[in-house]
């Protein structure tokens, strides 16, 4: 009996102090949102299907790491995920020294997202620059569009994460 109540104080101790340590069981994502419907992303860029990839993307990443559904009819969606693709840079980092060609680029995917309630008109979310990015390097055969295509991958984890509530 003694032994039991030991464990017991023990384990209430490390609740306790993991408590303080900011450590929480409350879940990271709200628990009054059951479905978010996501439009095709606008997108300034002059790249073809650049939204097209990221919406893909977007909807992949809620569907692996949220308990929110992805549903394609906004009329039956309890929230909304919009955005806009702003930018996409492709700075050279590192150029070969005799032909001046590029060896290894960075890939940089810009957008601004807002998550709204679609019940009560609340913005539940909303980044007006969030950016993600890859690289590449050609000598081992990636190229600009496996680049790009980590990059999105990338933004929209970056776009699951920020629909986290804060802990």
């Amino acid at each position: 009996m003694n032994t039991a109540r030991a464990w017991l104080a023990c384990f209430a101790l490390a609740a306790w102090t993991a408590g303080g340590c900011g450590y929480s069981t409350k879940s990271l994502h709200r628990t009054d949102v059951r479905t978010v419907a996501v439009p095709i992303f606008a997108s300034r860029e002059f790249r073809r299907e650049l939204e097209f990839e990221l919406s893909r993307e977007l909807v992949k990443m809620l569907e692996m790491r949220t308990p929110y559904k992805v549903v394609h009819d906004r009329t039956r969606a309890d929230t909304e995920l919009r955005g806009e693709i702003t930018d996409l840079a492709a700075p050279v980092l590192v150029e070969d020294i005799d032909s001046d060609a590029p060896t290894d680029v960075q890939v940089t995917v810009s957008c601004w997202f807002e998550w709204k309630d679609l019940r009560t008109g609340e913005i539940l979310a909303r980044r007006d620059a969030i950016r993600a990015s890859a690289t590449y390097t050609v000598a081992v055969g990636e190229t600009l569009d496996s680049a790009t295509t980590e990059g999105l991958r990338r933004l929209a984890e970056r776009i699951v994460e920020a629909m986290e509530e804060d802990w």
